[in-house]
């Protein structure tokens, strides 16, 4: 059962963040697939983090915004250089 209430929390904490962060990535890709890819792919390492819905929500936002920023520089990089 407790496993069931900790993903159950995790996965309201990582949709209420899904949003914001496909809006950073967008603005800083300018590419919806890409902003995509790389909201995905830090949503999925958020999801690794044990004490993610334990954080206050301004701080959830701030792990994000930080993840994001850096995914998104990561992918623009790997476009460019292809």
């Amino acid at each position: 059962m407790r496993s069931s209430d900790y993903f159950n929390r995790t996965v309201e904490v990582l949709r209420r963040l899904e949003t914001y962060g496909y809006q950073v990535a967008y603005y800083i890709l300018q590419d919806e697939d890409l902003a995509m890819d790389a909201t995905k792919i830090v949503l999925l390492a958020l999801a690794q983090e044990d004490t993610l819905y334990n954080l206050p929500v301004a701080v959830q936002r701030d792990l994000m915004k930080k993840k994001i920023i850096k995914q998104s520089i990561l992918l623009k990089y790997e476009v460019l250089s292809a």
